[in-house]
């Protein structure tokens, strides 16, 4: 018996699709290698020390906490837990709070 194999082409639309996403894969693989590469072997030296987070729920981080009429309460809260420098989230965003008027002078 002999098999007969029928090749159909391939349209031009689908084969781009097809390399472009293989080199988006690799472009993917490639960062994060060198991403773990380079936090490995001390290219994370050059940073500054990370700032304690406030834990919070995702997509809205800690605005759901800061619901009071008065969050100055909530952020002095946060200071005796944390320290006088950490960061929250607000939705999105992270911003670093400073909870003292000596360190904000330094920070200035």
């Amino acid at each position: 018996m002999d098999s007969v194999t029928i090749m159909l082409p391939v349209p031009p639309a689908t084969a781009l699709a097809i390399v472009g996403t293989a080199v988006a894969l690799a472009v993917a693989f490639l960062f994060r290698y060198l991403r773990s590469y380079t936090s490995k072997h001390g290219g994370e030296s050059n940073r500054l020390p990370r700032v304690p987070e406030v834990p919070g729920v995702p997509l809205f981080g800690n605005l759901l906490q800061l619901k009071e009429k008065k969050p100055y309460m909530t952020f002095t809260r946060w200071a005796e837990t944390y320290g006088p420098i950490y960061s929250i989230k607000t939705g999105a965003t992270s911003m670093v709070v400073v909870g003292s008027n000596e360190i904000a002078k330094e920070v200035r």
